[in-house]
């Protein structure tokens, strides 16, 4: 079995892990009590290259509200029309990239995730075709790269990193790949899908 396909049967056949418990409880101590998270949904597309599988990351038009210039995932927030959370991912990345991906294309899901912005995001896998072509809106994405899974999954180059929000010191997960930093819920979401890979315990 190539180590591409090999991967994604791991991540199929591997029980499903969990955010840390530190990140779940720093998260809820910023929001308003009472208010109902925002339900939203992002995509982790997948390329097969010739060198192993690649993540496409996007990074955050710099006049956003929330988040802005940071690198993340494609993806955003449910509306009705969508039917489903999967159709959030799909949609949202078409708008923001240009990519399109069918429902026969996701391979999976994380847990939800909690973020300061007041969302609750599921993350999908989905195997993109290695020669998608990006057209990006730049009301919504600055840049889009791609990233070799084999580096930002691998747990030896994930870190952590002092913080302060709202006056609170806290310690979040960051990976370095060349000039992107990536950090914060993106940050959380390659970790926990890292554990599940490499079946960590913490």
């Amino acid at each position: 079995m190539p180590v591409s396909q090999h991967l994604i049967s791991r991540f199929i056949l591997s029980s499903p892990a969990t955010y840390d418990t530190s990140h779940t409880q720093r998260i809820e101590q910023h929001l308003i009590p009472g208010k109902a998270l925002k339900p939203a949904a992002v995509l982790i597309p997948l390329v097969i290259r010739d060198d192993g599988i690649h993540i496409i990351f996007t990074r955050r038009a710099k006049h956003l509200k929330h988040h802005p210039g940071q690198v993340s995932f494609p993806g955003g927030r449910y509306e009705v029309e969508d039917g489903d959370l999967i159709e959030t991912a799909i949609r949202e990345t078409h708008e923001e990239t240009g990519i399109l991906c069918n429902r026969s294309n996701i391979v999976g899901q994380l847990p939800s995730l909690a973020t300061i912005s007041g969302y609750i995001v599921t993350p999908y896998l989905s195997v993109i075709p290695a020669q998608y072509t990006p057209y990006l809106d730049p009301n919504e994405v600055d840049e889009l790269f791609e990233a070799p899974a084999s580096f930002v999954l691998n747990p030896m180059n994930m870190a952590t990193l002092p913080i302060s929000i709202k006056g609170q010191k806290h310690h979040i997960y960051s990976v370095s790949f060349g000039k992107y930093a990536i950090w914060g819920a993106t940050a959380q979401m390659l970790k926990v899908l890292s554990k599940q890979l490499w079946h960590e315990k913490n």
